[in-house]
């Protein structure tokens, strides 16, 4: 990778929350971008399809993404709309395990990301535990505040559910 490459991805490795405890040490910045290569995709391309097994964590150097999840109906629906600009990343659970994509990634147009898979992070804690301890925390803490976010989600649902009911008499 070219140094301007390498330091135009430090930079974007700084303001990626997942690395926001090293945003001013370069040189812990320098060994998490070894973990990363760079992919391009095209407008129009599938980068994870929901179902499918997948270790990797991209993060968005240039472009935009669409992140789609089925219904029960299997009809695709728009979750967001994510871009570089935002510094966001995705498919960071790989990292952790490799399990089915809860989500379809589909780029929006001509896209460029950093890229790393679950093997790589893996051997870079070996080499690195402290850094990859704190990315581990990191990655924990988001799901957990996904999951309460989920579990939020559900007792409204269900509250929603009961008033209905109460309301009505019956549901049909």
């Amino acid at each position: 990778m070219h140094t301007k490459s390498k330091e135009e991805n430090i930079d974007i490795l700084r303001n990626i929350v997942l690395f926001e405890d090293f945003k001013e040490d370069d040189e812990t910045l320098k060994k998490i971008n070894e973990l990363f290569w760079e992919s391009k995709s095209k407008k129009g391309d599938v980068i994870i399809k929901e179902g499918e097994e997948g270790d990797e964590l991209y993060i968005i150097k240039r472009g935009s993404v669409r992140i789609l999840k089925n219904t029960l109906q299997n009809e695709p629906y728009t979750v967001v709309l994510l871009n570089a600009e935002q510094h966001v990343f995705f498919g960071e659970i790989g990292l952790l395990l490799n399990d089915k994509r809860s989500a379809t990634v589909v780029a929006e147009e001509d896209c460029i990301f950093l890229v790393t898979n679950r093997e790589r992070f893996i051997k870079f804690g070996e080499k690195e535990p402290y850094i990859a301890l704190l990315i581990t925390r990191k990655i924990a803490q988001i799901l957990a505040k996904r999951l309460y976010k989920a579990n939020q989600d559900v007792v409204t649902l269900f509250s929603a559910l009961v008033s209905e009911i109460d309301s009505e008499g019956s549901l049909f």
